[in-house]
């Protein structure tokens, strides 16, 4: 393969050579910082209980008002959202 490359115009031949440089800085940074990998679900849950919160603890949201019951709003507040 090196003689294909070696063929290629100098243009060519000088970006093959960065594009190769780079994969191999980010194959040591990777093999050196290990931090760079992808959180599971297992690594998020995790960290809710070392930071000692609940997922969804309060599942309602209250700016959401397909969440509120709206009949058990005042008349003053339902004018304000029709």
């Amino acid at each position: 393969m090196s003689k294909a490359i070696s063929q290629l115009p100098l243009a060519l031949q000088s970006l093959f050579a960065e594009l190769h440089a780079e994969q191999a800085v980010e194959q040591v940074l990777d093999a050196v910082d290990g931090t760079q990998t992808k959180a599971t679900s297992e690594d998020i849950m995790d960290e809710f209980v070392r930071i000692e919160t609940e997922v969804d603890a309060d599942p309602i949201d209250e700016d959401d008002e397909e969440q509120i019951d709206m009949e058990c709003v005042s008349v003053e507040m339902l004018e304000m959202f029709s």
